[in-house]
């Protein structure tokens, strides 16, 4: 008799996978009528096992997809605080964009600039925190920003566009 990865598994460690497979499942497009379901079961794989990374991420998209910026910063920022390599840079990227949506811009550009000193080289993050100062009215550093995307990523169009709008206005 044979005998599966899951079979040997630990009951808790079972019941965590289980949970993360259902959550997973549930925030597929098809379905994102269930998006209560899904934030649910995501809560209660992190409850099951407080280390399931995935599971802070996952709540946080879930959370952004149902325009509940608070929740969704509040996953992540969970996430960074149990995540053993807090030094990536795209997991502040991501808590700013949320920031940026809700349109917290001043919490957006902290958590934007703690993303380009992680990783300076992450043009995206440039881009976005040329949008948070545009909308803070800082046209300078906006500016200062898109053009660090350019010198990082030449072809990226936004870019090129924004800096077209600076130039036109007075």
């Amino acid at each position: 008799m044979s005998t599966s990865a899951a079979d040997v598994l630990n009951p808790l460690a079972r019941r965590t996978r289980c949970i993360l497979l259902i959550a997973c499942l549930l925030t597929v497009p098809a379905v994102a009528w269930r998006y209560d379901e899904a934030a649910a079961a995501f809560r209660e794989a992190i409850a099951t096992s407080p280390s399931a990374i995935t599971a802070y991420a996952d709540l946080g998209d879930v959370e952004l997809s149902r325009g509940r910026f608070d929740e969704a910063v509040q996953a992540y920022r969970q996430l960074i605080a149990v995540y053993p390599y807090t030094y990536f840079a795209d997991l502040r990227r991501r808590v700013g964009f949320i920031e940026l949506r809700a349109g917290r811009v001043e919490a957006a550009v902290e958590d934007l600039r703690q993303a380009s000193e992680l990783d300076p080289q992450d043009w995206h993050t440039y881009h976005l925190l040329g949008h948070a100062y545009f909308r803070l009215g800082d046209r300078r550093s906006a500016r200062l920003a898109w053009e660090r995307v350019l010198a990082l990523n030449p072809g990226f169009q936004p870019a090129y566009e924004r800096l077209h709008e600076l130039d036109g206005q007075p």
